[in-house]
C-alpha cells in the first residue's frame, strides 16, 4: 500500500501545524557532539532554545520550512556542535523532529545566526 500524495501533505501541515498538538515550535542549538541517529529524543547538549521567527512555510507540495533567529548575545562564547527543531516548550523533553550535527562553530559575540530547514515528506 503506498501513502497518496495528499496524505503527504497532510502530514507535511500537520508537521508544521497546530492541528496535531504536537507540531514544531522551538529550534534549539547545542554544544554536543555525537553520531545523529534515527532514534534521538533529544539533543546532546542543548544550550538555547527559541521560538520559531514568523509562520511555518508552506509554499511547496510535501513541504514545510521554519526559520530560526539567535541574536548575537544569544550566541556570544557557544561553540556550536549540533542544532535541531522540537515540538514542546523547554519543560519537556523527548520531542525533537529534527537534529542535525557538524563540526564546530565558535561564535564571539559579534556574529547572529539563522538557522532555515524545509522538511519534505515521502
Amino acid at each position: 500500500m503506498a501513502l497518496t500524495n495528499y496524505a503527504k501533505q497532510a502530514v507535511a501541515w500537520g508537521i508544521g501545524s497546530d492541528i496535531t498538538n504536537n507540531y514544531i515550535q522551538y529550534c534549539a542549538i547545542g554544544s554536543g557532539s555525537g553520531a545523529v541517529l534515527a532514534t534521538d529524543t533529544t539533543m546532546v547538549a542543548e544550550t538555547q532554545r527559541n521560538t520559531l521567527t514568523g509562520s511555518p512555510n508552506f509554499t511547496e507540495v510535501r513541504k514545510v520550512g521554519f526559520q530560526a533567529d539567535f541574536n548575537s548575545v544569544e550566541m556570544s562564547g557557544t561553540t556550536l556542535f549540533e542544532f535541531g527543531f522540537l515540538a514542546s516548550g523547554p519543560a519537556l523533553g523527548g520531542s525533537i523532529w529534527q537534529r542535525e550535527g557538524f563540526g564546530s562553530i565558535v561564535f564571539d559575540g559579534t556574529s547572529e545566526l539563522q538557522i532555515v530547514s524545509t522538511m519534505e515528506v515521502l
